[in-house]
């Protein structure tokens, strides 16, 4: 379990973010060379989330947010926070500040 207080933010050097609508796409960059083969398609929750994790934003202050934007009952919010925050680190789209 990541601790509450603990803030992230996107690894702005090894992916190029494009908003379209409510979903986001992120390409990574292998030697600042787009890697097309490796795009990542965000839902609406998670472009909310990814958005949410910017650098100034504890994970209490990011799990608020999400209550207030989607109103799910809080135990869920809480399980699918961490599986996001576990697969965005697993696959280096997010690191500690």
């Amino acid at each position: 379990m990541i601790d509450k207080e603990t803030i992230f933010k996107v690894k702005n050097d090894s992916f190029v973010t494009r908003k379209v609508d409510k979903e986001m796409v992120l390409v990574p960059l292998v030697d600042n060379v787009a890697d097309m083969t490796s795009v990542i398609t965000l839902n609406e929750t998670g472009t909310f989330i990814l958005e949410a994790l910017n650098g100034e934003n504890s994970i209490k202050q990011v799990e608020m947010k999400l209550y207030e934007a989607f109103n799910v009952e809080i135990s869920i919010l809480q399980e699918d926070l961490q599986e996001f925050i576990n697969q965005a680190l697993n696959k280096n789209i997010i690191e500690k500040v």
